[in-house]
């Protein structure tokens, strides 16, 4: 398993804070995987993404990517952020021009590259995320759920060969969630990488091919999907079994994808009608 991103013994403190947001963290992204990042509001998941774009810069310690340190003066930066695609958790931090078509096509432009094939490249991300329609359209009059497939288009406008998306499900309704996961599955198709921060289980149990579990600014876990749902411990540690019930130390990957969901206090949770909650691959089991 290749390393895409390592951290070394990273700590980072935001301006007038005494408590630091990251701490000690040791923790290597694979290449050509689906990751997910999953934590408490607060524990440091935006935090930790933004170093990978070097947005934000260590107080101590180091990240590297793809074997190399991360160089901080502006060439390097703009190499690194070519390759490193990010969809911020609010699209409006990341969309400024006046139409969809001018936003999109910024980063193309600034890359250097001419107006036909900045327009090609627009056209394409536009297509794929299904915003053809939007093009013309001012990106202020936009709803949640259309800025934030415009800014999936303007990073994929990009050609990057990772994708950095923070918690990016929060404006998309059940439907284009479907649509959301078909295009990042056509991404990773192409033997790109994702990282995901996100609240939803169901993406940890059924998206996802690796995880990371952050708590207060630590990583605490990381590994498969199987791996975290039979680990009581990290499990109970990180308050996970209070919302994700059951740890199955019988389960197989290659087991119908169904896990029934019991709570602490009962083998089996029922409803007012005596139906069993079930956690399945179209549940919405958040945390």
């Amino acid at each position: 398993m290749k390393t895409l991103f390592e951290f070394e013994n990273v700590c980072y403190r935001y301006p007038g804070h005494k408590q630091l947001a990251l701490r000690n963290v040791n923790v290597c992204f694979p290449e050509g995987e689906k990751i997910a990042v999953v934590g408490r509001n607060g524990a440091g998941k935006s935090t930790l993404f933004l170093h990978c774009n070097g947005l934000y810069r260590p107080l101590c310690g180091r990240v590297s990517f793809r074997g190399r340190p991360l160089a901080y003066d502006r060439a390097s930066l703009k190499k690194l952020r070519q390759q490193v695609g990010m969809i911020f958790q609010n699209p409006d931090s990341q969309l400024f021009s006046a139409s969809v078509a001018q936003d999109i096509s910024f980063g193309p432009l600034n890359l250097g590259l001419s107006e036909a094939e900045a327009r090609r490249r627009v056209l394409e991300a536009a297509e794929i995320c299904e915003i053809t329609h939007l093009l013309d359209r001012p990106t202020h009059s936009l709803s949640g759920g259309e800025k934030t497939r415009v800014a999936l288009a303007g990073v994929l406008a990009m050609q990057p060969e990772v994708l950095v998306a923070d918690e990016p499900l929060a404006s998309l309704d059940p439907w284009m969630r479907l649509t959301f996961f078909d295009i990042l599955q056509r991404f990773y198709d192409r033997g790109k990488t994702i990282l995901m921060a996100t609240h939803n289980l169901s993406v940890v149990r059924y998206w996802a091919s690796y995880v990371i579990v952050l708590q207060e600014g630590q990583v605490v876990f990381s590994g498969t999907p199987k791996a975290l749902l039979t680990n009581r411990t990290v499990l109970e540690q990180t308050e996970l079994s209070r919302v994700w019930w059951k740890v199955d130390p019988g389960f197989d990957e290659d087991e119908e994808e169904r896990v029934l969901v019991s709570t602490p206090s009962s083998a089996e949770s029922t409803d007012g009608e005596g139906k069993s909650f079930q956690f399945s691959a179209d549940g919405d089991w958040s945390i």
